[in-house]
């Protein structure tokens, strides 16, 4: 067996989208008296230089160097959880909770320099077959859970055995159906557990063998939902017709917190687990969270200190704010997220194109993709805070230690795409070599698209109106917007396809351009959502690339089937979020690693102030 090291870029965790309700968190970026956050990154908005760097991120900071307050108490908001169980865990209010009070393989920091490292935590070390198809765990024998029981390895072979249960049908599902060898047969009903190669080797060592060699498994690994599960106590529950999924009290925990106290709807509160193995460098007793539907009031109460952290949904208080960072108060945060957002197309053979009959054109699809000013969505919409997108995969993402949208490029702006975006009579014409492809007669102007929207906000009102002066200006279309007064309308639309397009997002699972590239590849999980792209040659390169060990082959594949997903249209990227994250400047030692909760607090502390 061929020993890895831990000191490697294996960042973990999540999914948040505009549409999707997955989870995750945010990265790296610039600093203007503030802190940056995340994996090395060199996208514009990016390009960090740090004034006072480390004043509030980094697992290195030394307490021992500040004079810590009476009172280790840490305040937040939050939205209220519906799920309690890792396994079935969803959203990113359940990953930010869930992460604190339980624990995995490994644990992610940002240090001083708002880099990720992703240290050992449930596991003591790994190894990985030369032929990169076995993966051996070995854990800690000091770890236990809250009631003081071990946590052992049948804890973390039961999760990933009940993660793939197919009468269960847990979204996060497919990290582990995906790639251990027999877990796909077992969840969809043709292959017994038996044949599943998850195997207990001994009271702290389990072993996974996977169908064939890839990378990115380890990244999987780590993730919330194969977090260890006490069984015995869900069986029990379950026998009892309690309620597990949702009911704290039934719960025990591995984490440096444990959940104390809970009012539905209105706040939660988590105390310091002294069961925890690293208890000793746990500084923080208690953490406050409290449910505060209105941004406004939020806002309020990071100004009288009330709340120590906040991750702006109202971007003017990035001007409001600014007196408070420049005297010291609060420190911000400029985190480069591991999303995008994007334009699907209906490109399902079953909807026929869409209403206009054309989205199953590639010249179409590029003409509409190029026709829309993304620099300019940027600042009218993003109050120009976002990173323009001119690829699909979000910077901050890495491939054997390089950025790969660095090393990718800013595909959609180069210089033959460039020069057709700036002409709208060249982007006419192509439009209409793609009507005449598709069979369809006239001109640009006999043709109506149709997109969908379910958010009557005056912000999605005013994006959906730019999409209809884009359009219409630069291609000469008429845009047809419908407008449903909540998302079950919304989906029965694009569920049967009555869309032509429609805004889409999505936020990275974990730390490589598969997790993004992946949801194009023929027949995903996640087609109905991503416009039903279909190629095969994008397919073969992508899969050679997702199997190949070698990171320069991987790189270099994973560039060509994004670039050529993209010149046919298959997506139309709008950008990348970069989230703007405050703090009181008292707090210290927080992290805000690139995948996985807001927050990162377990090594947190409060000075005096």
């Amino acid at each position: 067996m061929k020993k890895k090291s831990l000191a490697l870029a294996l960042t973990l965790v999540t999914t948040i989208t505009g549409i999707l309700a997955g989870c995750g968190n945010n990265t790296s970026a610039q600093n203007d008296s503030t802190t940056t956050s995340g994996s090395t990154t060199t996208s514009t908005a990016a390009a960090a230089t740090t004034e006072a760097a480390n004043s509030n991120s980094g697992a290195s900071a030394d307490s021992g160097e500040l004079e810590l307050a009476d009172e280790q108490v840490l305040n937040l908001t939050y939205s209220d959880l519906a799920i309690l169980d890792v396994n079935d865990v969803r959203n990113s209010n359940e990953f930010q909770v869930l992460s604190q009070v339980q624990e995995g393989l490994f644990r992610t920091f940002t240090d001083e320099n708002g880099i990720d490292h992703t240290e050992l935590a449930g596991a003591t070390g790994y190894t990985v077959s030369d032929d990169g198809l076995t993966y051996t765990f070995s854990l800690r024998d000091d770890a236990k859970w809250s009631d003081g029981e071990k946590v052992t390895a049948q804890n973390y072979v039961d999760s990933w055995f009940r993660l793939i249960d197919p009468e269960k049908a847990f979204s996060y599902a497919f990290l582990a159906a995906d790639d251990i060898k027999g877990a796909q047969d077992y969840y969809d009903g043709t292959g017994s557990k038996e044949d599943v190669a998850i195997k207990l080797i001994d009271d702290y060592t389990f072993e996974v063998t996977l169908n064939s060699a890839n990378p990115s498994f380890l990244k999987k690994a780590g993730m919330l939902p194969l977090f260890p599960i006490r069984k015995d106590l869900i069986d029990a529950a379950e026998s009892a017709g309690e309620n597990w999924g949702n009911d704290y009290t039934l719960h025990v925990f591995n984490g440096p917190f444990v959940i104390s106290d809970r009012v539905l709807e209105n706040s939660m509160t988590l105390k310091k687990n002294d069961q925890y193995w690293d208890a000793e460098n746990v500084h923080l007793t208690q953490v406050n969270l409290r449910v505060v539907d209105e941004f406004s009031t939020q806002a309020q109460l990071v100004e009288s200190q009330q709340v120590d952290i906040l991750k702006l949904s109202d971007l003017e208080y990035v001007d409001k704010w600014q007196s408070l960072v420049d005297d010291g108060t609060l420190v911000r945060i400029i985190s480069t997220s591991p999303s995008v957002t994007y334009i699907s197309f209906d490109q399902h053979p079953a909807g026929n194109g869409g209403p206009s009959g054309l989205m199953l054109n590639a010249k179409v699809r590029k003409a509409i993709t190029l026709a829309l000013d993304r620099e300019e969505y940027n600042l009218l919409f993003r109050n120009g805070l976002s990173t323009t997108a001119y690829g699909l995969v979000p910077y901050g993402i890495t491939v054997g230690g390089k950025e790969y949208r660095s090393e990718a490029g800013d595909i959609l702006n180069n210089s033959e795409n460039a020069a057709l975006a700036s002409d709208p009579a060249a982007l006419k014409a192509l439009f209409e070599e793609g009507m005449a492809e598709a069979g369809v007669e006239g001109t640009a102007e006999d043709v109506t698209l149709t997109t969908i929207n379910y958010s009557p906000s005056t912000l999605d009102n005013n994006i959906y109106e730019w999409y209809v002066q884009q359009l219409e200006s630069k291609l000469g279309v008429t845009v047809q917007v419908e407008t449903f007064p909540d998302v079950t309308g919304w989906k029965e639309a694009r569920d049967s396809y009555q869309y032509d397009f429609y805004t889409m997002g999505w936020f990275g699972d974990y730390d490589d351009p598969a997790n993004f590239l992946g949801l194009f590849v023929t027949d995903n999980g996640y087609a109905r959502f991503m416009g039903g792209y279909s190629n095969p040659e994008y397919d073969e390169l992508y899969n050679k690339a997702n199997a190949s060990l070698d990171e320069n082959e991987r790189l270099e594949l994973f560039t060509k089937a994004e670039n050529l997903l993209l010149e046919e249209g298959g997506v139309d990227p709008l950008y990348f979020d970069n989230a703007q994250i405050y703090a009181q400047s008292y707090v210290k030692n927080v992290s805000y690693p690139l995948f996985g909760a807001d927050f990162e607090f377990s090594r947190a502390y409060i000075v005096k102030h």
